[in-house]
C-alpha cells in the first residue's frame, strides 16, 4: 500500500513539474501574426493537448466543449463571440476558430445564427470542422494550397461550431474570411476576440468587429515561430485530456 501511494505521489509530482514547467515557458510558445481591418496582432500558443486527434476533418463536440471549458476556467467567455486562438493540439500546432459558446441546455427551435466561412492555407495543414448543428463546408485541393468554403449554422447560446487548421509549420501563411449571413445574436461590438496565452493562462489580447455597412471580415495569418515542443509535457497533458474525455 505504501509503495502504491509513493508511486501515485511520484506520478502526481511529475505531472505538476511538467505542467508548471510548460506553463512558465512563454518564450517557448509558438506565435501567429494576424492582420486585418484595423488589426495587426501576434498571439502566442497554449496547450489544448489531446484535441483534434479524432481523425482528419473532425472537430468533435468533445473538442469544442473541452476548449471552451479551458478558456472559461481562465475567465474567457466564448458565448456571443468568434474566438481566434493558437493551440498545441493532438495534431500539432493549430489555428482554432470557435463560433459562439454554450451557456444553457439545447432549446426547441431552429438555428438562429449563420456564418459564411472561407479559408486558404498551405497543402500540409490538416482541416478540422464541426457542422453538427448545421452548415456545409467544401474542400478544394490546389496542389500547393488548399481552400475550404461554406457555412456554419447553430443556435446561439445553446449550440456552437468550430474550425481549425492543424499541423501548421513555421512560415505557413493563409487567409480567413468571415461573412455575416445572420449573426445578430452575437455581440456586435466585440464579436471577434483574439486570444493569446501568457505562459500561465489564456487571456483576450484584443477585439474586432465588422466595419459599419460591411458583412465581411477578412484576415491574413502567418506562423512566425514554432519552437521544438516539450514532448514529455505534451504526452502527460494528453493523457490527462483523454482521461477527462472518458469521464
Amino acid at each position: 500500500m505504501l509503495q502504491a501511494r509513493s508511486s501515485a505521489h511520484g506520478c502526481a509530482a511529475l505531472l505538476t513539474m511538467c505542467v508548471f514547467g510548460l506553463s512558465n515557458q512563454s518564450a517557448d510558445a509558438a506565435r501567429l501574426l494576424l492582420e486585418g481591418p484595423g488589426t495587426a496582432i501576434e498571439i502566442d500558443s497554449g496547450i489544448m493537448a489531446g484535441t483534434l486527434d479524432d481523425g482528419v476533418q473532425t472537430f468533435s463536440a468533445a473538442d469544442l466543449a473541452f476548449m471552451q471549458a479551458e478558456l472559461a476556467a481562465d475567465g474567457i467567455d466564448t458565448s456571443g463571440h468568434i474566438s481566434l486562438l493558437l493551440a498545441e493540439t493532438g495534431n500539432g500546432l493549430a489555428f482554432v476558430n470557435l463560433f459562439d459558446g454554450v451557456v444553457g441546455p439545447p432549446l426547441a427551435g431552429g438555428n438562429d445564427s449563420t456564418l459564411g466561412y472561407n479559408s486558404l492555407t498551405s497543402s500540409t495543414a490538416v482541416r478540422h470542422s464541426n457542422t453538427d448543428s448545421g452548415g456545409n463546408l467544401s474542400w478544394f485541393d490546389f496542389g500547393i494550397t488548399q481552400l475550404v468554403d461554406g457555412t456554419f449554422e447553430w443556435q446561439s447560446g445553446t449550440t456552437s461550431e468550430g474550425f481549425a487548421w492543424s499541423n501548421l509549420q513555421e512560415g505557413d501563411v493563409g487567409t480567413v474570411s468571415f461573412v455575416d449571413l445572420g449573426l445578430d445574436q452575437l455581440i456586435p461590438t466585440m464579436m471577434f476576440q483574439y486570444i493569446t496565452h501568457n505562459g500561465e493562462s489564456w487571456e483576450v489580447a484584443s477585439y474586432g468587429e465588422f466595419a459599419p455597412d460591411s458583412t465581411q471580415y477578412n484576415l491574413s495569418f502567418f506562423v512566425s515561430e514554432v519552437p521544438a515542443p516539450g514532448a514529455l509535457s505534451l504526452l502527460v497533458l494528453s493523457a490527462v485530456r483523454r482521461r477527462r474525455r472518458r469521464h
